[in-house]
């Protein structure tokens, strides 16, 4: 009894470090849907440390680019995605480099820092080094863990730690009343 009790408890601490990173890693996210030649919604607003996801919903291809140079997408082929988080405050104007004719602002109200593009391995038509498509349709990619991410873990890893310690006094009293 007293060796499965452990087991379970070392069992929760390993998954509890396996685990708790994603929880902490979790942003805010918001999604454009590129369909029938335009962005959706036309103007969004987010506050800092939120990534943007472009997911181009049309039947032909279309990028996302910010006029000033912050951001671009490269080529977006139906059913890809981009995401670019905005950490600096301020509006950034982007358009269609295909379709010039389409045009949206992201407004990002508050402070922070730097903005930075958030992307996965798989690239398609990547016109930076930073900034790339991924096949998933849809999904948002997930913002990078930082500091409130390490706060996060450490508390979770509190919690476990404390749980196992009250597992073995339990285990010792149990043991001493037999």
């Amino acid at each position: 009894m007293t060796k499965t009790i452990l087991r379970l408890a070392a069992l929760s601490l390993v998954a509890l470090v396996l685990f708790a990173p994603t929880a902490g890693a979790q942003g805010k996210t918001t999604t454009v849907s590129i369909k029938d030649f335009a962005f959706n919604p036309s103007n969004t607003t987010v506050s800092p440390g939120t990534s943007v996801t472009w997911v181009n919903n049309d039947q032909t291809a279309h990028t996302a680019t910010a006029n000033d140079g912050a951001f671009d997408s490269g080529t977006l082929q139906p059913g890809q995605s981009f995401s670019f988080a905005f950490d600096k405050a301020g509006t950034y104007a982007y358009h269609c480099n295909i379709h010039p004719d389409m045009t949206a602002t992201v407004t990002v109200s508050g402070a922070g820092g730097s903005s930075s593009a958030s992307s996965s391995p798989a690239t398609s038509g990547s016109a930076s080094p930073t900034a790339s498509a991924t096949t998933s349709p849809g999904a948002p990619l997930p913002s990078s863990g930082g500091p409130s991410s390490l706060g996060v873990v450490a508390a979770l890893a509190l919690v476990a730690l404390g749980a196992v310690a009250l597992v073995l006094v339990l285990v010792r009293r149990g043991g001493a009343a037999s």
